[in-house]
């Protein structure tokens, strides 16, 4: 489904497409903590904000995704979908910085039928997985603390950035967005530190920290592949 205008829009692509692969399942996106793709339910009300947010394009992570793969048994069709949905909303998140957002959605609808034509056509082409690495969660759940409000947008950034590195088609590419995302979840780690939210270091907290840490882990290796000099 790639509606892309009106009140009904889904914003985040990758989230729409995931949330009706679960549905054919007779699943929501609240099942993903329940089910053990995602560790905590702050990824899960993240996910489900960004489906009614343009400001927030969530995805899982690339650990999150080899779960899911697992956990509810997609078919290769279906990764596919998800990779094509990936890859367009990195294109999304690029254009809402540049254009309106009902614009950027429908180019981005076009980017992810053109992908997951291309992905169809091309029965050999497999997900990559060669690296390892609820409620709705309104603006106000953070304490009005702005400098939290961007860690979780950077680590959205840089997860997006994660995802087109290990997907990239050359070495250079793949280096190139890992330093981008390196550098985003470094600094989504710094304004976690600087924020003064209550409850600071709260179980939230702690989720969103570990996720940019591992993140940030990640990164690092995508950005020193093997058989290179660190």
């Amino acid at each position: 489904m790639t509606e892309s205008s009106g009140a009904f829009a889904r914003w985040n692509i990758f989230a729409r497409e995931l949330e009706d692969i679960l549905t054919v399942r007779g699943l929501r996106l609240s099942h993903l903590d329940d089910r053990g793709v995602v560790h905590h339910r702050e990824k899960v009300r993240r996910l489900q904000q960004s489906l009614k947010s343009p400001s927030h394009l969530t995805t899982l992570n690339p650990d999150e995704i080899e779960r899911l793969i697992v956990i509810i048994q997609l078919t290769d069709i279906e990764q596919k979908r998800l990779r094509a949905a990936l890859l367009a909303t990195a294109v999304e998140m690029t254009l809402m910085d540049r254009v309106d957002p009902q614009t950027a959605l429908m180019a981005s609808n076009d980017v992810f039928n053109i992908l997951f034509a291309v992905m169809k056509a091309q029965p050999d082409m497999v997900m990559t997985t060669r690296v390892k690495g609820g409620v709705m969660f309104e603006e106000r759940d953070t304490y009005g603390d702005a400098k939290f409000i961007q860690a979780l947008d950077l680590i959205d950034r840089a997860t997006l950035a994660l995802h087109v590195s290990r997907n990239a088609a050359s070495l250079q590419a793949q280096v190139t967005h890992a330093c981008e995302a390196g550098d985003a979840f470094t600094r989504s780690l710094e304004l976690l530190h600087q924020s003064q939210s209550p409850q600071h270091r709260n179980e939230a907290w702690n989720f969103w920290f570990d996720e940019a840490s591992r993140g940030r882990k990640l990164a690092e290796s995508l950005r020193q592949p093997e058989g290179e000099l660190a």
